[in-house]
């Protein structure tokens, strides 16, 4: 599973512009003019948008930084949310009482997906629909060319953090539609949707060496020396993908596994 403890402002400044990709997404499977619980809101950009359709929003992220950077946004945009620190599979949430619930990148971070997937199947009202995301196995360009980096300038390796083969699931379509029909939810829609990512790559970097995710973990482990060395690489290697002439914009194809299902 993944630690987003201390890593919040970095997450917003890089990776949050990644998985805000899904947003219009996700708001458009699921049903306006409901009550939406939002699980592992992060950033709340996709809270926000679903308020801003109308929609009585419930935030939630286990992350008590995640929550307060939710908190400040929905203050800023003068907005009606409630946020609370919780999560999956320990929701706040009376059984069948959400008519709508958006999961954006959260069933790949979690202890226990199967878990997690019926938390979120209790607490769907009879025809809601859950939308869920989740990178798939294999890397983007920019974490692959991250990866590349980190073996040529010689890093330690860090722990893993894979999943027990008992608890994991694979990281495809497939997989993840397996879970939800598992959870007692019927599948409606199972697809892989791509996009292209564009972010400075200043903020890239800042997002690794603040922490997030696996290359922020990796960075972290490097002395300064060689964390010097990997980010040297990285932006060359980057560079394939700039943007503008300066090579200060990049722009990444990338791709998601979206699955929607309903609550008989």
């Amino acid at each position: 599973m993944s630690t987003w403890n201390g890593v919040a402002e970095a997450y917003r400044r890089s990776f949050a512009t990644l998985c805000a990709g899904m947003i219009p997404e996700l708001l458009g499977a699921t049903a306006p003019g409901r009550r939406h619980l939002d699980v592992g809101c992060g950033t709340g950009a996709l809270a926000l948008a679903a308020a801003r359709e109308g929609r009585r929003v419930l935030a939630v992220d286990p992350d008590a930084d995640m929550v307060a950077m939710t908190r400040e946004a929905i203050r800023a945009a003068g907005q009606d949310i409630a946020v609370q620190v919780a999560g999956a599979p320990l929701l706040p949430v009376p059984d069948a009482s959400v008519g709508a619930i958006t999961a954006n990148f959260v069933v790949n971070h979690v202890e226990d997906p199967r878990a997690t997937v019926r938390d979120l199947a209790r607490v769907a009202a009879p025809g809601a629909r859950v939308a869920m995301t989740i990178w798939p196995g294999t890397p983007a360009p920019h974490l692959s060319a991250y990866g590349e980096a980190a073996r040529a300038a010689g890093a330690v390796d860090v722990p893993g953090t894979r999943l027990h083969e008992d608890l994991d699931f694979p990281r495809s379509v497939q997989g993840l539609a397996g879970i939800a029909a598992e959870a007692g939810l019927v599948v409606d829609r199972a697809d892989v949707l791509r996009w292209t990512w564009r972010i400075a790559a200043d903020d890239l970097m800042a997002g690794i060496a603040g922490g997030v995710a696996t290359p922020g973990r990796i960075h972290r482990a490097q002395t300064e020396t060689v964390r010097a060395e990997i980010e040297g690489r990285a932006r060359e290697l980057w560079s394939t993908y700039a943007d503008d002439a300066e090579g200060s914009r990049l722009a990444f194809p990338v791709s998601a596994v979206l699955v929607v299902a309903s609550r008989p």
